[in-house]
Parts: C-alpha cells; structure tokens; sequence
C-alpha cells in the first residue's frame, strides 16, 4: 500500500509471542499470524543473535557463491521437505517463488526438448502471488485490473464441497473436481501443458478450504500419466501450519516442485523457496540450461534466520504443537461460533482455519461486496483487541467474505479462549446492522 501519510495506518511499536503493540498504547493479539506468517512468536533473542552474528561476519555476496549459512540451511530443509526433494531455490518471498516454479517447469520441459508445454493450469478459486505471471496462474479477483494483459493460461475449479459447482456434496466432490484437471489437459493437449499448480489447502481466496481425501492422489495420477509437472504452492500451509511439515503430506502425495515461504522464517526476515525433485534439476544440468538467480537469493543473512526458526520448531515441536491446540481451537470455534446466523461453514487443520460468512445460513448465499463484511468485522475485532486475516469465501466473481483463524503456534487456552470470544462479540456487533 502507498502510505498517504505518517499516522495513516496502525502503527505497530513492538510486538512479544503472539501479541502486537501500537504506538498508542494498545495490545492486539494477532490471530491472524500476520499474514498467516508468524509461526514462532514475535521477539525471540536468539534470532535477533543469530541475526547479529551474521551481519557482523557476512552481509551480501552473489548468489552463484555459497555461503556456511546456505549450506547449513539445506542440509536442514533435506530433513524437512518430502523424500526426494533435495535441491533447493531461494528468493525474498512467495511471490518470487510461485514465479520460480513457474520459469522451472517450463524450463524442464525445453531441457527435454518440449518447447510447446509452455502453459500452467491453475483454479478459478486461487491466489498464488502478486507478480504477473503468479497473478497468471491464479484465480482470485486481485487479477481484475490486469485482466488484459495477464497470460492466457487454462482454470479449473477447485475441490470444494457445498458450493460446488456440479451442484455436488461432500464426499462425491472429489470425482469431478480431480477429472475436471484431466479434461482441461486433454482439452488443450498434453503437449502444451508444463505444470498444474494449487494450494493444497486453499488460503486466502477461500478462506482455508481443505479439499476431500480422494482430491490430492487422483491429481498426482492425473499428472504423472501426461507428463504434467504438480507444483504444491505451500506458501501459506508450509512448515507445520496446518499440523503438519507441509500439508501435501496429509494425503501422502508427492509433489514435483513444493513453493515455501511465509513460515519459512517466520516473519523475522523476507525468503521465500523452492523444492524440487533431484531428477528434475539433474535433466536442467544435463541440458546446461540456465536458471536465473533473483539479486537476493540465498541471502546470508535470510539463511541463518531461517535455519534457527526451523531449529527452534524442532526444539519446542512446535509442528506438533500446531496440530495439538489446533485442533483444540478449531473445536472451540465450531462449538461457539457454529450457530451464529453469519456463519456458513468453518473449515481447517492445525493453525489453519477458516470462517465463511454468509447472508443466508440456510443457502449459504454471500454478502454484496459492497457491505465490505470482511472489513467490518475486522474492524470491530480489533477494536476489542484482536487481528485476524481477512480472506474471500469463495463466492464466484461476488468474493465472499471469510475470517482466517491463523496464530502463531505457541498460542495456549487463554488465548483459544479470547480468539473465539472475540470473534463472537464481533460478529454479533456487524450482524444487526446488516
């Protein structure tokens, strides 16, 4: 955002663990993670020590160089991502890493001589970053101002339940959802389609939607069978936000090319990644193809930070500790929130959690979007001292309007307890005015 002037937004003075403190003295809990970034909690010593050491001894050095920070940084992600994805790509953020995986697949399949597979298929409900090529791939309504000049690559519709648009219910879903991706191939020809991209949970243009069981393996077949690359945009799930390391790993499915970011340092430095399977970057080497490196790839100082986040989550099993209270705080949010007329679902894993409201809790039919309804209720929640992240519930063009529930991990009861009062107290305060 372009800031009109020194006092326009909230100013944030300092933050601790999960909670943020504005220059006018009041205390917000940030439910909201951010931008479903903090992981760890807010002002941790020894990152800002970590931080130090790094800054004093190395700053910046070209990319094509390596550094002990580097090093150390992939030997750990070897441990973390799914077997088999043991070469890693660094940039400054998501963004930056959806447009890497992008330029990957394609590449991959010039390597192998199939210059005509140049086109990514994506889902009309999706958002996978703020670049053109990323706003591209996606779906969400952040396209609608560069609809002319974005790239004209092939949608899908997602795997969803109540509102699905065979007029389907959950579990049967799943059938035509998945084979929705196999016709839109065949369609276009298997020959010009380089890679699918999704969210395994989808995050803000649904508003943390997970998908039916059978959604994630009978894609990954899909793709095997026509040489179509899978890219697992895990900028928001990643790194144990819904419970578990990455949320692929909830239905056992490999991905080709996993995106990383967000939880990847848990806000106290921007990085973002890429995973990518040994044999694909093998194919790049034995085809000397170049893959461009971004100015700040690797940054020394990026890699420590985010080798001693990953460190500290080994340490306070805090992957584990998201699924443990999340699962506390999904159910009390069900449990009080569940009857609320605005509410039409509430869906997630782990710390990851979503809230649709509706207009009609029988039909499940949206608000206008010119109530703003997100905006409101946000307003109101904070102004009782609690963020959350504002997402879109998955409407078709209209938006929807949906809450994410997304904390840092080290949330306990208490803050369980305030997260879902508040939310009530807010959402009873728009509802009259409606």
């Amino acid at each position: 955002m372009f800031m009109r002037g020194p006092h326009d937004p909230l100013c944030i003075e300092r933050a601790e663990g999960p909670w943020l403190y504005t220059s006018d003295g009041h205390k917000i809990l940030d439910a909201g993670g951010g931008a479903v970034v903090v992981n760890i909690g807010q002002g941790r010593r020894e990152i800002a020590e970590v931080a130090a050491r790094t800054i004093a001894s190395l700053d910046y050095i070209v990319p094509v160089w390596t550094s002990r920070q580097r090093e150390r940084l992939v030997e750990r992600l070897s441990r973390w991502t799914p077997a088999g994805m043991t070469r890693f790509f660094f940039t400054s953020g998501g963004s930056e890493s959806v447009e890497a995986a992008l330029k990957f697949a394609i590449l991959y399949h010039r390597a192998r001589g199939q210059r005509s597979k140049n086109k990514i298929i994506g889902r009309r409900f999706s958002y996978h970053g703020n670049t053109i090529a990323a706003l591209s791939a996606g779906g969400s309504g952040r396209r609608a101002d560069y609809e002319d000049i974005l790239l004209d690559w092939p949608k899908i519709d997602p795997s969803y339940c109540y509102r699905c648009p065979w007029g389907k219910t959950y579990p049967s879903c799943e059938i035509d959802c998945a084979t929705a991706l196999e016709k839109e191939i065949l369609k276009h020809g298997a020959d010009s389609i380089a890679a699918f991209i999704a969210e395994p949970m989808m995050g803000s243009s649904g508003g943390a939607v997970p998908p039916v069981k059978e959604y994630w393996p009978k894609i990954r077949e899909i793709c095997t069978r026509h040489n179509v690359l899978l890219i697992a945009d895990e900028v928001m799930t990643g790194f144990g936000r819904t419970g578990r390391r990455f949320a692929v790993e909830h239905w056992d499915v490999a991905a080709d090319i996993l995106i990383g970011g967000k939880g990847l340092t848990g806000g106290y430095m921007p990085m973002g990644m890429i995973a990518v399977k040994e044999s694909l970057v093998e194919e790049l080497e034995r085809a000397r193809a170049d893959f461009m490196f971004y100015t700040y790839s690797s940054h020394p100082v990026a890699c420590a930070v985010a080798d001693e986040v990953l460190a500290i989550m080994e340490r306070e099993r805090l992957v584990e500790r998201s699924a443990e209270v999340g699962a506390r705080l999904g159910s009390s949010l069900k449990e009080e929130l569940s009857g609320h007329p605005m509410v039409g679902d509430i869906r997630g894993a782990g710390m990851f959690w979503g809230i649709e409201l509706v207009q009609d809790k029988a039909t499940r039919m949206p608000f206008a979007p010119e109530k703003k309804v997100t905006n409101r209720v946000l307003g109101a929640s904070v102004r009782r001292g609690m963020f959350f992240y504002p997402a879109t519930g998955m409407a078709g063009k209209a938006g929807g309007d949906a809450m994410m529930i997304t904390p840092p991990f080290i949330i306990g009861d208490a803050e369980i307890e305030l997260i879902v009062r508040t939310a009530r107290a807010a959402l009873d305060e728009i509802q009259p005015n409606l």
